[in-house]
């Protein structure tokens, strides 16, 4: 069992690691809130109260699409919770898309964009900062 044990260890602190290669940011005016991306492999992470994996995201030009199904609670039940993150990336006009049929369909939010993720900025400061979220 302690074998196992280290190996989840393991594998969330490998995990972590990720967000350190993430170079793009985009998120809402003010806030933590928002979305890092790993342009190379299409890893992405919510950030905000705390930093949460997402599906791999797939580009389509400057557009990032993150579909994600997960079971989260509620009350005393459980219920499946499905959502579409689509991450606009053009700098002239960057836009964060949620599409979320239990919550009203698709919101549309204006967003700023921080693409200098390992030189300074936001970006750098939220995946130094950032611990995961407990699942």
């Amino acid at each position: 069992m302690s074998g196992l044990a280290a190996l989840a260890v393991v594998q969330s602190v490998t995990a972590y690691a990720e967000p350190a290669n993430a170079d793009i940011w985009i998120g809402f005016h003010n806030s933590d809130d928002g979305f890092l991306l790993d342009s190379e492999t299409g890893k992405a992470w919510m950030t905000g109260v705390c930093l949460k994996e997402l599906a791999p995201a797939t580009q389509s030009g400057t557009l990032w699409t993150s579909h994600n199904v997960e079971l989260v609670s509620v009350g005393r039940g459980m219920a499946l919770l499905e959502q579409r993150f689509e991450l606009e990336l053009n700098p002239a006009n960057p836009q964060i898309l949620v599409e979320s049929a239990g919550r009203g369909g698709v919101q549309s939010f204006d967003a700023v964009m921080d693409d200098a993720c390992r030189e300074s900025g936001l970006c750098t400061a939220l995946v130094a900062r950032q611990v995961p979220c407990d699942d």
